[in-house]
């Protein structure tokens, strides 16, 4: 819905805050995307005093996101990415007085009039993977290498997900300066936490899930490794042949290509696609194990997520992972299937080492809330009045 009888004058103190989501209602989201959203319904609960202006563009989920007194829901038509973001955001922005711009997804307009916060989640599109990307990835990716290098030397501030990504964004861009970095973590939504038996036994019958299986994610990204996890999981199939491997976002045709000589695996993994988000938390909760043997990681959502619902983890030895995950992890060496096996091995041989994962887990994930993200984001907002 489009609106046209907004207050444009702000009261005393009020701020009138410009939050770029463009795919916000995208039935199929991702991880930014849902970022975006659980940031926004955190700022909608505790924030009374700024006036928000959420612009995105109109698609399916409109119901993902409702108003509130003082959030406002701009849907803007577009042609394409790009002239959404260069040159209908900024028209928008100018004509609801926008004190303040967060762009939420790496990339922002170049010419604006107000303060940007750019969130730089990660720069993995700067490294030229032509070769592994499909053509969309290729051409996402080739705007994201035009555009960023352009705003990221004019934000006000630039928010990222770790100080790992911190100093890579630093590497890579030595013209911007460190104090106009802030690492903001990003939260654990609170479903993840919340066991529903009812919610568990419609996904285990929907998805026909097994008894007893570990959990990746395949991802048409090659950095998820599923080549890497489909290797390992070759090594123990036989050791435990009640145990099964469910792959999350992964399409058939990937894991397909993917198994190469483990053919005779097939019938012992489950790949799901376009599960339904409010069905992932169970998805974990049902999991012997999470495993996650991922080559490069800013942040990664997917092994708090696992903590969150009480699942033991294992995952890639990289700094961003263990900046956020501390001990609450069994830790391998990504490149090496040897080496994702024997932590398998060792977490469905011992209960008792599941079980201190899964306590520790619960310690490490703790300060990890929206509520947490949203109050830094408004003290950051204010910092611009």
């Amino acid at each position: 819905m489009l609106l046209h009888n907004v207050n444009l004058c702000s009261g005393s103190g009020t701020m009138k805050i410009g939050i770029e989501a463009q795919r916000l209602f995208d039935p199929q989201k991702h991880g930014s995307d849902f970022v975006a959203l659980d940031l926004i319904h955190a700022l909608q609960k505790i924030d009374r005093r700024n006036e928000y202006f959420i612009f995105a563009r109109p698609d399916a989920d409109r119901d993902c996101l409702a108003e509130a007194p003082n959030f406002h829901v701009v849907e803007i038509p577009g042609y394409n990415y790009l002239h959404w973001e260069q040159v209908q955001l900024p028209r928008y922005m100018r004509r609801f007085q926008i004190h303040v711009l967060h762009s939420t997804a790496n990339t922002a307009p170049v010419r604006r009039e107000v303060p940007l916060i750019l969130n730089l989640h990660h720069i993995n599109f700067m490294e030229d993977r032509r070769k592994t990307e499909t053509r969309f990835q290729q051409l996402s990716n080739r705007y994201r290498r035009w555009i960023v290098p352009r705003v990221v030397d004019q934000a006000e501030r630039v928010i990222t997900v770790s100080e790992d990504e911190k100093q890579r964004i630093l590497q890579k861009f030595p013209k911007v300066k460190a104090e106009c970095i802030q690492v903001v973590y990003n939260g654990v939504n609170e479903t993840f936490q919340t066991v529903v038996p009812e919610r568990q036994q419609y996904v285990q019958t929907r998805y026909r899930l097994p008894q007893s299986y570990v959990l990746g994610l395949g991802s048409t990204d090659p950095k998820k490794n599923l080549t890497g996890l489909i290797d390992a999981f070759s090594q123990l199939a036989e050791a435990f042949p009640e145990v099964s491997l469910v792959l999350l976002d992964t399409p058939e045709s990937l894991l397909n290509a993917a198994l190469g000589l483990h053919v005779r695996l097939r019938s012992r993994i489950l790949a799901l696609e376009n599960v339904a988000h409010e069905d992932v938390p169970a998805l974990y909760q049902l999991a012997s194990v999470m495993v996650y043997p991922s080559l490069r990681e800013s942040f990664s959502a997917p092994a708090l997520e696992a903590l969150a619902a009480g699942v033991p983890l294992v995952c890639s030895d990289l700094p961003s992972l263990r900046e956020v995950v501390g001990s609450a992890a069994r830790y391998i060496q990504p490149q090496a299937p040897d080496s994702i096996a024997q932590a398998l091995t060792a977490l469905l041989s011992d209960e008792k080492l599941r079980h201190q994962l899964v306590e520790d887990g619960k310690k490490a994930v703790h300060p990890f809330t929206w509520e947490r993200t949203a109050r830094q984001m408004i003290q950051i907002y204010e910092s611009f009045k």
